[in-house]
């Protein structure tokens, strides 16, 4: 039986007639749907080529708004669209699936980016810039060693259980105990696992070189950038998330307040309210998982370092969230207190800096 997708003949508008064109993205068949001031669709096409798309493109007149959904190329077209002025907005994939009808194909997908366009509760993506994208390569390239070298500990650790060897957590406990199990002869293990433990384990030792490489590039370019160095002022915030964050390019104007921007990050609790009754859950963990786990990352090493003894107002506050919450839900509310600095930070060219002695405002300094 021949496949074939159903497309309506009739849409055969010149799509300089269209207000607005929404792209279902793609690496060589791009799927094509514009809408004109009312909202009925016009236009459709099926692009199958990536040349054959480009010069779609460049043929847009400059009153027509380009809508696409996040994923890869995104960014790239978006820049593209922008320095041929074309008004473009990279929409939520999540949010754009909420609007899609029927089967999930190319032609739905299309339409559904119309549909999401429309809908004035959804914020768009921000066009990031090639040196913002770099940069996040450089996160998403260090992450992906470090989950690769937690996994390879883990698996050294299991194999060395089945043995009967027992192991702790963590890094300290893999560089110094494997090196001596794997020199005890006395240790009850067969050549073979001795051999594939060993070849693990410089793997292991070469993952960390690799994540301390990218590290150290990460934190020379926090030191050569102003703002970062700004944001670095915030007590738990340190070259990684400072990086991160300009990475993303969050535009913190689109932002009402401080809290919405902590939302942004899924730092606030969700809801489950109805009516009058208002009820509060567990953290939301909405928007980007990695700068959260940073700023949380971040937290938990000041809460690490503050001392029960000392009498700076930010520590005994500290204490009081740990002794009233626990030591968990104090470095959630801390993450969501460094980032509501953040976005004060990121609009000005202040600098945060704590305020000594009884006061218990932190002031901001130029």
């Amino acid at each position: 039986m021949k496949k074939h997708t159903t497309i309506n003949q009739s849409l055969s508008a010149d799509v300089s007639t269209c207000m607005n064109v929404a792209v279902d993205l793609a690496k060589k068949v791009f799927q094509v749907a514009g809408e004109d001031a009312l909202g009925q669709v016009i236009f459709e096409d099926r692009i199958k080529s990536r040349e054959a798309f480009q010069a779609f493109l460049q043929k847009l007149p400059a009153s027509v708004t380009v809508l696409v959904e996040t994923g890869p190329g995104a960014q790239a077209w978006a820049r593209l669209l922008q320095a041929q002025g074309n008004p473009v907005c990279i929409l939520p994939a999540q949010h754009v699936a909420n609007h899609r009808s029927g089967p999930k194909n190319d032609r739905n997908d299309a339409l559904a980016i119309l549909r999401a366009g429309r809908d004035c509760t959804i914020s768009a993506v921000p066009v990031k810039s090639a040196a913002a994208m770099a940069m996040q390569a450089l996160h998403r390239a260090r992450q992906g060693y470090i989950r690769r070298r937690t996994a390879v500990g883990n698996q050294m650790r299991g194999l060395l259980l089945e043995q009967g060897v027992s192991m702790a957590q963590g890094e300290t406990a893999i560089s110094q105990r494997v090196p001596r199990i794997l020199e005890d002869a006395t240790q009850p293990l067969p050549d073979l696992l001795r051999e594939l433990i060993a070849e693990l384990l410089g793997e292991w030792d070469q993952l960390g070189e690799r994540v301390n490489v990218l590290t150290g590039r990460l934190e020379t370019a926090a030191k050569q950038n102003e703002t970062a160095k700004r944001l670095m002022t915030v007590r738990g915030v340190g070259p990684i998330i400072a990086t991160a964050l300009l990475a993303k390019q969050t535009e913190p104007e689109r932002f009402a307040n401080a809290r919405q921007f902590a939302a942004y990050f899924g730092l606030v609790p969700s809801q489950h309210s109805s009516g009058e009754k208002i009820r509060l859950g567990k953290m939301s963990k909405q928007g980007d998982a990695y700068l959260r786990s940073l700023a949380i990352q971040g937290a938990h090493a000041v809460l690490r370092q503050v001392r029960p003894d000392s009498e700076q107002p930010d520590d005994q506050r500290l204490q009081r969230w740990i002794s009233r919450l626990g030591r968990k839900e104090a470095a959630v509310r801390l993450a969501n207190r460094n980032l509501r600095i953040l976005w004060r930070l990121l609009q000005n060219d202040q600098t945060y800096r704590r305020q000594p002695g009884n006061s218990q405002e932190a002031t901001m300094s130029h």
